[in-house]
């Protein structure tokens, strides 16, 4: 597609047309390198002894399927289909924030990294499940709201706090659910969850509800795709409320399960960053 007809040309690349998106693959070496890092960093933590008995290969199972599911966001041509339609940027944030985040929770060795002081200290306040799960509501309609959006799209360092911010928020919030330090950390982050899905809900219905087009971008990118501007934003709304509600549901439901199954509840064994503790 001619790059004339953009204003800018977003961080995956002029929209794509349908004939092109099979080979519309994400070869940014500076992406894969910080993957590649970043994966075997990962491994090696993952194969250190973990404070609540987690078995190692079950931990990097847990990493290596987040990771899979990171480079289906951003290297895929998923990442291409984002530049042409609002409903893909959807599907995107949802692979990161529902399916990639409790991944890295899961698969996290507690008590294998020793933290610096000063980043405990800022990460304390996020064991409060209240916390961390409104600081993440937060962040999830500000970069669904149109100026942040365009923003992102328009400067490649705005859309990497954008997926940096609703990243590193979702493991913060689904670490309260996942691997609470306490059994009233669990039950709060279960019910805080519930409440995420619920204004989710309602930020889907503002974009399927808006009447009109939020995204300018998008007026001109998802014809080839047979879908008006109007119907890809309301699609992206669909997914958002349908998809990401149930599966924020079905996420905390199998937290609830995890909880159920503990022998001993009280004793935090599932337990990383909170307190004086650093996971």
């Amino acid at each position: 597609m001619a790059t004339d007809s953009f204003p800018f040309v977003p961080y995956c690349g002029v929209p794509p047309v349908p004939g092109e998106l099979s080979t519309a693959w994400n070869g940014d070496p500076v992406l894969l390198a910080a993957f590649a890092l970043a994966a075997i960093g990962l491994t090696v933590v993952a194969r250190r002894p973990s404070g609540r008995g987690g078995h190692a290969g079950h931990r990097s199972m847990c990493l290596a399927a987040g990771w899979l599911v990171l480079g289906v966001a951003f290297v895929s041509p998923l990442c291409s289909l984002t530049s042409a339609l609002f409903s893909a940027r959807v599907a995107q944030h949802l692979l990161t924030i529902q399916v990639a985040a409790p991944l890295f929770v899961l698969g996290w060795p507690s008590g294998a990294v020793r933290w610096p002081e000063p980043l405990r200290r800022m990460a304390r306040p996020l064991g409060k499940p209240e916390l961390a799960w409104g600081l993440f509501g937060i962040t999830l309609w500000i970069w669904h709201l149109p100026g942040p959006y365009m923003a992102a799209l328009a400067n490649d360092a705005v859309l990497w706090l954008m997926h940096g911010t609703l990243f590193a928020g979702a493991v913060a919030a689904w670490r309260t659910v996942l691997a609470p330090t306490d059994h009233a950390m669990r039950l709060r982050g279960l019910l805080a969850a519930f409440g995420t899905s619920v204004h989710l809900a309602m930020l889907a219905a503002l974009l399927i509800f808006a009447g009109t087009p939020l995204f300018p971008y998008h007026l001109t990118t998802t014809a080839p795709w047979g879908l008006s501007p109007l119907a890809d934003q309301q699609l992206g709304g669909l997914i958002m409320g349908v998809v990401g509600s149930l599966a924020y549901v079905v996420l905390v439901l199998a937290g609830a399960a995890r909880w159920l199954r503990q022998g001993d509840i009280g004793q935090g064994e599932d337990g990383q960053l909170s307190g004086g503790k650093a996971g």
